[in-house]
């Protein structure tokens, strides 16, 4: 016997050796692996996404002026729909129409003669939303725009000028910022060729009658909190890096909208908030809750690590825009978004996308991000992300847009500086 359990030990010692030197070889093999080199740069322009400075084209805008008889009043654009999330329209058309603006300077042309587009500026949005206002916000409330306001303006397009007969409208911009995009208005075969900015990106059968392919782009919209408040994001964190000036980015996840009453049956946001206020609301690190005053909002702003961007009856929120003038990692939950600008900007290098189904999973998703990806998104998203904005470079990416559209293929070097 005693022999027997000599023999086993002596076995026991062999097989725990040869496991301790396998080990150790594995170990030292890893420790030995060599450090992999990044790709050297060969071809700038196979890589993607180009630089927005290197244009496929510069084109020339004309911008028609139509007369106070029948364009929004001044001070309607500039008071009522200053308010509205919808204001892209009054936005972009004021950087084409004022002289110091750099897009003017690149892009807008006063002798329509040389002009390869013309932008009609047509507020729709704000003609409805001041509507709206006037009429207790019901929101079948049309205040005969037909006949007083789409009519007149296609008239002016049409018979005072001849360029919309030139190529049969097909180089005409118009900007239908809605939800709803151009189906508010019953005359709406009159501008039909004309090519559509709008908010609205959907790439699902349902909504397919209101995104017309190849011939809508995608724009961002406006924010209470940038372009009506005009808060300034660097008030509160560090224009290097915008990471926050008092403190770090505390808060895990942030939501504040409505509604809490969602049921996951509900067509709105797909019962996708059911979840987020009846079980991640109570998850540690998260602040999901409904609407705050506005300082409250921007404090948390600039603590967010990541920021809720569900669909609600839309699959695009304003809330993508805050959360990218902040800084805070979006996390986009709206299967077939379109997302602006998709041919140049890489939005899933500073993006999380999260499907419906898998939104049971978000804390799990979320905790699995080790930091360096993180920080890769977070530093993207400061460098690159927030210059998709409305305020920023969102003329240069429709340009783009728009010089592949009309297969205009004349490269130039903008000197943008970055």
């Amino acid at each position: 016997m005693a022999y027997i359990l000599r023999y086993n030990k002596k076995w026991v010692f062999i097989i725990a050796l040869l496991a301790t030197i396998s080990l150790l070889s594995t170990l030292y093999t890893v420790t030995r692996r060599p450090v992999v080199p990044p790709l050297p740069i060969r071809d700038l322009n196979s890589y993607w996404p180009t630089p927005l400075e290197n244009a496929v084209c510069q084109p020339k805008i004309y911008v028609y002026k139509p007369p106070k008889t029948f364009q929004v009043p001044k001070e309607v654009q500039q008071q009522k729909c200053h308010e509205s999330n919808y204001n892209s329209e009054i936005l972009l058309h004021d950087q084409l129409t004022d002289p110091t603006s750099p897009i003017y300077k690149y892009y807008v042309t006063e002798d329509p003669e040389e002009a390869n587009f013309f932008f009609i500026p047509f507020f729709g949005a704000c003609y409805l939303y001041n509507c709206w206002s006037e009429n207790g916000w019901k929101w079948d409330e049309r205040c005969d725009v037909d006949t007083k306001y789409v009519d007149p303006m296609m008239d002016m397009v049409m018979s005072d000028f001849p360029y919309w007969h030139r190529n049969g409208g097909r180089d005409h911009l118009m900007i239908h910022p809605m939800d709803q995009t151009f189906t508010y208005y019953q005359n709406n075969e009159r501008f039909q060729p004309a090519i559509f900015l709008k908010t609205v990106g959907d790439k699902r059968e349902k909504w397919m009658h209101r995104h017309r392919y190849h011939r809508d782009i995608v724009i961002p919209s406006t924010t209470r909190m940038i372009h009506h408040l005009r808060m300034n994001p660097l008030d509160y964190l560090h224009p290097e890096n915008g990471r926050p000036k008092n403190g770090k980015r505390d808060i895990f996840v942030l939501f504040q909208g409505c509604c809490p009453d969602v049921k996951p049956e509900d067509e709105y946001s797909n019962g996708i908030r059911s979840l987020l206020f009846q079980y991640f609301a109570d998850y540690p690190g998260y602040e999901i809750g409904d609407v705050l005053s506005d300082a409250e909002y921007i404090e948390k702003l600039s603590r967010a690590k990541y920021g809720l961007s569900p669909m609600g009856w839309t699959l695009d929120t304003t809330r993508i825009w805050e959360f990218m003038a902040f800084g805070v990692v979006p996390i986009v939950i709206a299967d077939g978004i379109i997302e602006p600008f998709e041919f140049d900007v890489d939005w899933d290098s500073f993006i999380v996308r999260i499907r419906r189904d898998e939104v049971h999973r978000l804390d799990e998703i979320l905790r699995n991000i080790d930091d360096a990806t993180y920080e890769l998104k977070r530093k993207n998203l400061w460098e690159h992300g927030r210059r998709v904005g409305i305020e920023m470079d969102a003329w240069h990416y429709i340009v783009r847009e728009l010089c592949r559209m009309e297969n205009i293929h004349d490269p130039v070097n903008l000197e943008l500086g970055y």
